[in-house]
């Protein structure tokens, strides 16, 4: 090889050699400046997250134990630039910013925190995450009292039918249910074929546990079992009454294994909200037939001393958007409420229920409004009898309580009539306005207008 072809070879190598010198030395750089960025991205995002933490207020947080964990799963999930524009509102103390922001509540976006990381928060197994029908709102439809307690004439004519409890409803009440989103009746017996019943009681009413899946064959999506009759058959049919709710995966409130149980919510979680149903029981006013849950006793949520109550719906509010309170309450057969119910829908409304719904006086009752917050006091039976004597004729109704995505509330009523153990849905105008009449004839501040809109006077 002669000595130039020797010599280019040699400059091939030399410039090859400072080639992946420089190369390297690129690489190098580039591996430190990606460093930098990150501990500056890392920098960056712990001040945003300071920001937040050093200035905001519990209401902002939802009350929730938010801590930098949550906002750097709220950054890889929902992008630097949201977390940005929240900062950029400059306002730590309004927990809407967050709605407005995602399309969430804090509320939700911290149950959507938990489950992806598995933290066991203790309500989250009491939170339900829905389809509605609508991308702007959420409806429930709640109904009064229902029974298919053994040896009642409404049971004995369900039975009867070919399709059981679905033949008890007329078509369009079917068809009414069914654009809810969710369906809640106040379960008024014990689901069980053990125990003694209370000899004391004139009326006591147990069922079948397999009755819970004509519940669900009607649409119903929970029960409220904060009542009178949920221990008609003592301590052994009340647990077994819980036992066969869970069982066949129907969710209840009011009552419970423990008073911690029996005071814990129902949430419902759709359209960026969280919804929370709670319940409780005022009647028994001088007896104790029907206990009350305890520290170690399993029993209903009773609201004759409202505190515990009114510590399970601030509980709700702080973890929640908004809270429909059930009540059983009243004085049975009296078409007027009375002032006992006035007075605890007033606390009920300070704890801060958005909407108050009632129960137990087997006739329909008036409606209210406290500020901003609807009452009805009584729906009545809805699905009733208390012994084999098929009841005379009856009205009744469904709470229609929709929340829009602007957090606005409107309180509906659907009057409904129960004709020989048929329920049906009252299409008629004029049979419909007999019904308002009569209703806001006894109610002082609230009325319905002509479509059953529930408005103050």
């Amino acid at each position: 090889m002669n000595s130039k072809i020797r010599l280019g070879m040699l400059l091939v190598l030399m410039l090859t050699a400072l080639s992946l010198c420089g190369c390297e030395a690129d690489k190098a750089e580039a591996s430190t400046t990606k460093a930098r960025q990150t501990e500056y991205e890392l920098t960056n995002y712990d001040s945003n997250y300071d920001k937040i933490l050093s200035s905001c207020t519990k209401e902002f947080l939802g009350n929730h134990p938010i801590d930098e964990n949550f906002f750097g799963w709220f950054t890889y999930y929902y992008g630097e630039g949201e977390l940005e524009s929240i900062i950029s509102k400059g306002k730590f103390d309004d927990p809407k910013i967050w709605y407005d922001t995602t399309g969430k509540s804090i509320h939700v976006l911290w149950y959507e925190y938990c489950v992806s990381n598995g933290i066991e928060a203790y309500e989250n197994k009491f939170t339900h995450v829905i389809n509605t029908k609508s991308d702007d709102e959420i409806t429930f439809d709640i109904a009064g009292d229902l029974s298919m307690a053994e040896d009642k004439a409404t049971t004995n004519y369900m039975l009867e039918q070919k399709n059981r409890l679905m033949d008890c409803f007329d078509d369009n009440l079917i068809e009414a249910i069914n654009e809810s989103d969710v369906f809640v009746v106040n379960n008024e017996f014990a689901y069980t074929l053990r125990g003694d019943a209370i000899t004391a009681k004139y009326y006591t009413f147990r069922g079948d546990p397999d009755y819970i899946n004509e519940l669900k064959k009607v649409g119903v999506d929970s029960v409220t079992i904060a009542n009178n009759h949920v221990y008609d058959y003592s301590e052994e049919g009340f647990l077994d009454t819980l036992k066969s709710l869970e069982d066949y995966k129907m969710p209840y409130v009011g009552a419970g294994r423990n008073i911690e149980d029996a005071k814990q919510p129902l949430y419902y979680i759709a359209n960026g909200m969280k919804i929370a149903l709670v319940n409780g029981s005022q009647i028994e006013k001088n007896q104790n037939f029907t206990k009350a849950a305890t520290e170690d006793e399993g029993g209903i949520l009773k609201c004759l001393d409202p505190t515990e109550f009114i510590d399970e719906i601030e509980k709700a509010k702080k973890n929640s958007d908004y809270v429909i309170a059930v009540v059983h309450w009243g004085t049975e057969y009296q078409a007027r409420y009375g002032r006992d119910q006035a007075d605890l829908a007033q606390q009920f409304a300070d704890a801060g229920a958005d909407v108050i719904v009632g129960g137990h006086p087997h006739v329909l009752q008036g409606f209210d409004y406290i500020g901003n917050v609807p009452v009805y006091y009584s729906l009545g039976n809805f699905f009733f009898s208390l012994d084999e004597k098929m009841p005379i004729d009856y009205d009744t109704a469904l709470a229609k309580v929709t929340v829009n995505k602007n957090g606005n509330i409107k309180a509906s009523f659907i009057p409904c009539h129960f004709s020989e153990g048929v329920v049906s849905l009252v299409d008629n105008n004029d049979d419909a306005q007999t019904i308002y009449d009569e209703l806001n004839s006894v109610s002082d501040n609230a009325m319905l207008d002509r479509n059953g809109l529930i408005i103050k006077k």
